[in-house]
């Protein structure tokens, strides 16, 4: 799974400053998995300041020190996959 960071900004997210982390397959299941927890407030616009690869994210100052207005991860989503009988798994 990948990693991505939806940060916040100073007004009207549901934090200020620091960020959401998702683990998800792809960004497109990370933002769903995001607005399950956090609806847009504007229809079509997720409800954060930006969304970052672990790559993007580690490169920026907001991995420093000082974090993203001095505030850091408030949470992490993650999602699970349960079989409730193995063999109906299907491996390719």
């Amino acid at each position: 799974m990948a990693k991505f960071y939806f940060t916040y900004g100073t007004d009207g997210q549901p934090f200020v400053g620091g960020w959401t982390e998702v683990e998800a397959p792809d960004a497109r299941t990370a933002c769903a998995a995001f607005r399950a927890f956090h609806p847009d407030q504007t229809e079509g616009l997720l409800n954060c300041s930006s969304v970052y690869t672990a790559e993007q994210f580690e490169a920026s100052c907001m991995a420093g020190p000082d974090g993203n207005f001095h505030r850091f991860c408030h949470e992490t989503i993650t999602l699970q996959q349960t079989l409730k009988d193995p063999r109906e798994a299907v491996f390719k």
